[in-house]
């Protein structure tokens, strides 16, 4: 069985952000940059006081690509197409961009699903700009369209327990060229009776050279069961992976067969009818040892599947672990089965740099027997 470790966030973005486009024939080009969110249904709304963005070759002097005066932006409305445009068509000297920064205000919030409304810290690291490092690189002559990519269902922490609770941003984000990116679209029903499976947490995975998967994009089914996951950057193999929950039914995992995005073949579909699971149970865990006011931890619920002749595990739940009196994590309901928990830690520094480690060790069996609780302890 191969070792899964959950990709760093950082090496996602440093393949990620690399922006090419032909060469023109004047010293400058553009750059444009929007944000975009993936739906949840963890939140009613998150919001965050975007004040301004900024862009920089090497980190040391910094150039405004825009300003934001619109007021607190809320993340989950840039779904389904709907994005927010930060800076549009700014013109720049032609070269490598190693550094982007979105810096945010004091007005943050987050709303329950109940209506509460609750203030959004922003950890002190965060206070000299949210960076995304990677290679923005703006061509003479040429336009990059860049998009943003705010995960806000995994970017909260819960801190604390009751009243004294602390909601606390810890970013989860990527960057896209549009121009260079596809998506994978499809419908997923209910084997026994065809029907739609709406509201579904759907994942685009990638796995490394060792077998180790990530999350690249995720999205939630729509009424008629259908989902697009959209900025698939081009040149990657991609497996769509989702174990479906409605309100009263839990169906076992699938994973797609390997599906290459190209430039010759951006758009690719995957619909598949899933089989509830006649028994099930809980899943989750604690956390060793506690996170600090500077750290986050996300635990990811793997299944194993086969691909491409071997086997692989996927992710197919993930949480934010809750810091209190213990640190815990929490994947609901689930079908009963033998499964793997792994956790990356988050460390944010002074100065906005966010560094990742894979728990130790990397993946921790958790096995849900039928009516009961699956458990599993990660430590760091």
């Amino acid at each position: 069985m191969r070792k899964l470790i959950i990709l760093p966030a950082a090496a996602a973005l440093a393949g990620f952000l690399g922006c090419t486009s032909n060469s023109g024939s004047s010293s400058s080009g553009t750059l444009s940059v929007h944000m975009v969110d993936g739906p949840t249904s963890a939140y009613k709304s998150v919001l965050l006081d975007v004040t301004s963005i900024e862009i920089s070759k090497d980190g040391g002097s910094w150039t405004t690509l825009g300003t934001w005066t619109g007021g607190p932006i809320d993340l989950l409305t840039l779904t389904g197409g709907i994005s927010q445009t930060l800076a549009q068509g700014v013109t720049l000297s032609s070269g490598v961009y190693g550094q982007m920064r979105l810096h945010l205000g004091t007005n943050n919030s987050v709303v329950l699903q109940d209506g509460s409304s609750h203030a959004l810290t922003v950890p002190s690291g965060l206070q000299t700009g949210l960076k995304l490092v990677g290679n923005f690189n703006v061509q003479a002559g040429t336009t990059a369209d860049i998009w943003i990519d705010f995960d806000a269902a995994h970017s909260i922490q819960v801190v604390g327990a009751g009243n004294s609770g602390k909601y606390m941003l810890r970013p989860v984000v990527f960057c896209y060229d549009k121009a260079v990116t596809g998506s994978v679209s499809g419908t997923l029903t209910d084997a026994a009776d065809n029907s739609a499976l709406a509201g579904v947490t759907v994942y685009a995975e990638t796995l490394d050279n060792a077998g180790n998967a990530s999350v690249v994009r995720s999205t939630v089914t729509d009424a008629s069961g259908k989902y697009t996951l959209d900025l698939l950057p081009v040149g990657g193999t991609y497996f769509v992976v989702t174990m479906p929950a409605t309100a009263t039914k839990v169906y076992s995992p699938k994973a797609s067969a390997a599906t290459p995005i190209t430039v010759a073949a951006p758009v690719a579909t995957y619909s598949a009818a899933f089989t509830a699971s006649l028994v099930s149970g809980t899943a989750g865990g604690t956390v060793t040892p506690l996170a600090t006011t500077d750290q986050s931890d996300a635990a990811y619920l793997l299944a194993t599947f086969a691909s491409g002749g071997s086997t692989a595990n996927f992710i197919v739940r993930r949480d934010v672990a809750a810091v209190g009196a213990t640190e815990t994590f929490n994947f609901g309901t689930v079908p009963a089965a033998a499964y793997f928990v792994t956790g990356v830690r988050a460390t944010t520094a002074s100065d906005g740099t966010v560094t990742r480690v894979v728990s130790n060790p990397a993946i921790v069996p958790l096995v849900v027997p039928d009516g009961g609780a699956g458990t599993a302890a990660l430590a760091f």
